[in-house]
């Protein structure tokens, strides 16, 4: 929506300009400060506190997964037979899934949850022979950490939308729908040619929305009928 609103703010570049300034300007100046109002808000909603809290706890689950793996893998080379059997067992599992942690943040938690699954079910006396819940812990509290810091940015962005991204998007659209309406009106008093360069490209741009909204809604409900019935 405010690709659209940009363009049309554009467009009242073509309007003619009046002495004294009358409606016409007084409707342009109204729209043109909503309009701004709306794009700082946009701006301003996309630095989310949160994020921090996400980029460590994140970093944080990396690390914990690099070091059980690096601790396991070396402990596959233990002089003890029982204790490297051990070791390779455990080593399988962490092989089983690969390293997580180059992706998505959803795809990674979706890996270290089975991963976790698998090494507390594992063999306790095997586990308390290699002293590995000390790293199971440490990786769980890691990935736990993550959701809890990701579930709070997921509550912000949801916040931001809600407040003044969607306030200032109402006045923007508002103010919109006056400029078009007083520009129609001195089009119909005055005759349009002053007007017709706006009134032709504002309603190019209406019909191009339109296009794009009723190829995105085909394309949506494609995608809805490919999908398998349960």
């Amino acid at each position: 929506m405010l690709g659209y609103l940009k363009l049309v703010l554009a467009e009242t570049e073509n309007l003619p300009s009046e002495e004294p300034p009358s409606i016409l300007t007084t409707s342009v100046n109204t729209y043109t400060d909503k309009f701004n109002g709306y794009d700082t808000a946009l701006k301003a909603s996309a630095v989310n506190p949160a994020t921090v809290s996400v980029t460590a706890t994140d970093a944080g689950r990396d690390d914990a997964w690099r070091g059980a793996n690096a601790y396991v893998k070396a402990m596959c080379n233990h002089p003890t037979a029982d204790v490297a059997s051990a070791a390779a067992e455990v080593k399988s599992l962490f092989d089983k899934y690969g390293d997580p942690t180059s992706l998505a943040q959803t795809e990674e938690s979706g890996v270290l949850h089975n991963l976790l699954q698998d090494l507390e079910a594992f063999d306790s006396s095997k586990r308390t022979l290699l002293a590995l819940d000390v790293w199971i812990t440490d990786l769980k509290t890691k990935e736990e950490a993550f959701l809890a810091a990701a579930a709070a940015r997921t509550e912000a962005d949801a916040a931001r939308q809600v407040g003044i991204v969607k306030e200032t998007r109402t006045a923007a659209e508002a103010a919109y729908r006056s400029l078009v309406d007083t520009v129609n009106a001195l089009a119909m008093i005055n005759g349009d040619t002053d007007y017709a360069t706006f009134i032709d490209h504002v309603n190019a741009m209406i019909e191009r929305q339109k296009a794009i909204s009723k190829a995105r809604s085909t394309r949506a409900k494609k995608e809805d009928e490919e999908k398998p019935s349960l």
